[in-house]
């Protein structure tokens, strides 16, 4: 990763917004999704296809990826992919949205570098959860490998200077890095005296050798940026060298255009030198390179100011100590047999310990520092990350890396907060299921709600036009029932009634998608697939009745036997889905059938069941012993309310002495 990359990456992160760039074809999903998490805060990208969301999320590095699986270019599997072999987008977290539900496709996006899935239809509160949680955690990574490359970065710079006995090897070493790491076509360092006068220049030009001299043009140390540096005591960017006039332009250089930047080198008590470097574009520097410009100033200054003072051994550890005492995260370093070197101000505050209490001393010596031998023992000959546990509670991210000549460094993060919000979305997750089986359990029974969790989690959210065979069951003469017989008597009653029922019902598999009042509203063939629905439901009614005769005595107890119970069933196309209010939904079925069954119901009377001609047509009575033992009786063509003309109705009454359990 270049320096220019890892800068642009910080930058990025940092911002108070973040950036999710939603790839799918459809302009209706996106349009959901933006108007979802725009209001939660989120800048939107909008991509209508895999190619276009590839070569956006290259363009803006967006801080999460929402991708659709089905497109017509490329589906998401592919994009996915793409996008996670790609070094510039690698880091980027995927959230996978698709109506497909099978485990197979789950294990296919996995393998592509899918981080979260989210099922369609979605719910706002799980996509904005995991959102959230998912660029709070890239932001985490990116920063932790912008922290590392930078370390990586100035520990070489410090690698280079310290590894020099003389100033001038040193400052060779410096300059040289310094311009490739910015880019500059051309770059010099000028040394000060006490006396601010310049007693070394180094000037370093792409493709040629390093020019050492111990003059410079007075000029460039009065009124050109030389000067202005050395009195503001601060740094400078010049976006076009030839409209500022603090720029003096040498004779060998009387062609040059472009732009430039400079930093004063300030050493402890005094400026040691100045920094500056060009590039032949206008507005080339940014002030992310004036950033690693000022940390790398600070290192170079220091590498100065000790040049003459230390060997290379201990000049080096000094070095490494200006550079590391300076990071946010906890950095241990070691010696090649693990007595500690470094412990910087950081790992002063997560272990509550002073660095000049444990330098010196064995890693596993020290009680609090001994959860870092494995990580340690796994970082012996490359560099490894775990995640390590104290005492505490707190979780940190190690990573420990080995350095030649010197002997190993340890990042350590502290994920705890981080690893709290993972805890609570699958927690969350888990609530949700638990949400949904619950919700299954209103409407099928435990067998049906194993099965639906298994094979169709999503059911309840679609919207379909199925082909279903709808059963009303309907209590006779129940106003009078209810004017009759107290409140809680009522109450216990029917829900004994409503209890005895649903039991039939899930033992034949039909759904329930209504209990009102003292009706019952059931579907087959609704909202799965079931072959036989029609003498399912033939067969569910059956023995219903024969459950409602065995609950007669309870039911109508010191009542006339007026009352009963009739059922009505129809079949035909009907809508199957979530209907009502935003604040309250309820998986209902709407559609001429179920007019039709209600209708029929109003027909029946006690223990009766009247069935359309098309269910009776449908009915396989030869495989049901149920049915074998019922009579079904023609009643010719009859009058039905809200149809226009007379339809074919049949009925099986089934023996109201009849007291044997279904």
């Amino acid at each position: 990763m270049s320096l220019y990359r890892v800068n642009s990456i910080v930058n990025h992160s940092s911002k108070d917004s973040s950036v999710v760039l939603i790839i799918d074809d459809m302009r209706e999903n996106r349009l959901l999704l933006s108007s979802q998490l725009r209001l939660d805060g989120h800048h939107i990208l909008e991509a209508s296809g895999g190619q276009d969301g590839i070569a956006m999320a290259r363009e803006h590095d967006p801080d999460l990826i929402l991708l659709d699986v089905m497109m017509p270019d490329i589906n998401g599997f592919e994009v996915c992919k793409i996008l996670k072999e790609d070094t510039s987008t690698h880091l980027i977290p995927i959230i996978m949205i698709t109506a497909l539900s099978k485990v197979e496709s789950r294990i296919e996006g996995k393998k592509a570098g899918a981080d979260e899935f989210l099922s369609r239809p979605h719910i706002r509160e799980e996509l904005l959860v995991r959102v959230r949680t998912l660029i709070q955690l890239k932001r985490a990574r990116t920063n932790l490998e912008e922290e590392r490359h930078r370390l990586q970065l100035l520990y070489n710079i410090s690698r280079a200077v310290s590894t020099q006995l003389d100033l001038e090897s040193m400052m060779s070493a410096i300059i040289a890095q310094t311009q490739a790491a910015v880019g500059a076509t051309k770059g010099n360092i000028m040394l000060l005296n006490e006396l601010g006068q310049v007693y070394h220049k180094f000037i370093i030009r792409a493709g040629s050798p390093l020019e050492i001299s111990d003059r410079v043009t007075q000029e460039v140390m009065t009124r050109g940026l030389g000067g202005w540096l050395i009195a503001n005591k601060r740094s400078e960017i010049i976006h076009d060298i030839r409209q500022d006039t603090r720029w003096v332009t040498l004779p060998d250089d009387e062609g040059e255009t472009g732009s430039a930047i400079g930093v004063p080198l300030i050493g402890s008590d005094r400026i040691v030198g100045i920094l500056i470097l060009n590039h032949p574009d206008i507005g080339y520097f940014t002030e992310e390179h004036r950033e690693l410009l000022i940390a790398l100033g600070s290192t170079v200054s220091t590498a100065i100011a000790n040049a003459h003072l230390f060997t290379e051994i201990s000049e080096e550890r000094r070095k490494l100590e200006a550079i590391l005492a300076q990071a946010t995260d906890a950095i241990v370093t070691t010696d090649e047999s693990w007595n500690i070197s470094l412990f910087n101000q950081a790992a002063e505050r997560l272990f509550n310990l002073k660095a000049e209490e444990v330098t010196g001393k064995f890693l596993g010596d020290v009680k609090p520092l001994s959860v870092l031998l494995a990580a340690y023992s796994n970082g012996s000959t490359q560099s490894s990350a775990q995640e390590i546990n104290l005492e505490n509670g707190n979780t940190l991210f190690t990573s420990v890396s080995p350095i030649q000549g010197v002997g190993y460094a340890a990042v350590l993060q502290d994920i705890t907060e981080m690893k709290r919000i993972e805890e609570f979305r699958l927690a969350e997750e888990i609530r949700k299921k638990q949400e949904i089986k619950e919700t299954f359990s209103r409407y099928m029974g435990p067998s049906l709600v194993d099965y639906v969790l298994s094979h169709e989690p999503g059911l309840m959210a679609r919207r379909e036009r199925r082909h279903a065979v709808v059963m009303f069951a309907d209590l006779r003469s129940s106003t009078r029932f209810i004017r009759l017989v107290e409140p809680n008597d009522v109450i216990a009653r029917l829900n004994r009634f409503f209890t005895q029922m649903t039991e039939v019902v899930y033992k034949f598999e039909g759904t329930i998608f209504e209990l009102t009042g003292d009706e019952i509203l059931v579907a087959f063939n609704a909202p799965f697939d079931q072959a036989d629905a029609s003498s399912r439901a033939v067969e569910t009614a059956v023995a219903m009745h024969q459950r409602f005769n065995a609950l007669r005595l309870e039911l109508f107890e010191g009542l006339s036997s007026s009352f009963g119970m009739g059922i009505g069933i129809d079949q035909g196309n009907v809508i199957v889905g979530n209907v009502g209010a935003e604040t309250r939904m309820t998986f209902r079925m709407v559609g001429d059938a179920v007019n039709t069954a209600h209708r029929l119901v109003d027909i029946a009377a006690d223990g009766q069941i009247v069935i359309s001609a098309s269910v009776y047509k449908n009915l396989g009575v030869d495989s049901s012993p149920l049915l074998q033992a019922s009579q079904f009786e023609s009643m010719g063509e009859v009058e039905i309310r809200g149809k226009d003309e007379p339809e074919h109705l049949y009925r099986i009454q089934v023996p109201l002495e009849q007291m044997r359990d279904a």
